[in-house]
């Protein structure tokens, strides 16, 4: 269990409400966290276009991959982070992660659609 300055720390850590820490190197691509007890939510989005439905599994197989390596930086830059300012190691146990596409845009005269992928990933703080 987290104590009242390590909680503070990691707090600090994944503020991400402004600024170059607001995005995750691109503009269409966002990390946001949410703390709750000891459970941290990852919430990744981004904005993309689909070029037509029938290579939309296949497009949204590679978004999948991209959100996966993107949180699994984003988690070892925390956990760094995390060691240099409270003093010791973070342990972070995933307990589920899904994913969902929202179409924004769609045609039935343009095949290009565009919508949003998220991912929704919850790990336990030890």
């Amino acid at each position: 269990m987290l104590n009242s300055h390590e909680i503070n720390a990691l707090g600090q850590i994944l503020d991400t409400t402004w600024g170059s820490s607001s995005t995750c190197g691109s503009p269409t691509v966002s990390i946001k966290t949410k703390m709750s007890g000891d459970t941290l939510s990852v919430t990744y989005t981004t904005l993309c276009n689909f070029a037509s439905e029938r290579n939309l599994r296949d497009q949204v197989r590679s978004f999948e991959e991209e959100s996966i390596q993107i949180i699994k930086d984003f988690v070892t830059k925390t956990k760094k982070d995390f060691k240099e300012a409270a003093g010791r190691a973070l342990k972070l146990k995933e307990l589920s992660s899904t994913d969902s596409v929202e179409l924004i845009t769609a045609s039935a005269f343009n095949p290009r659609k565009t919508g949003y992928y998220r991912r929704f990933a919850t790990f336990r703080c030890e």
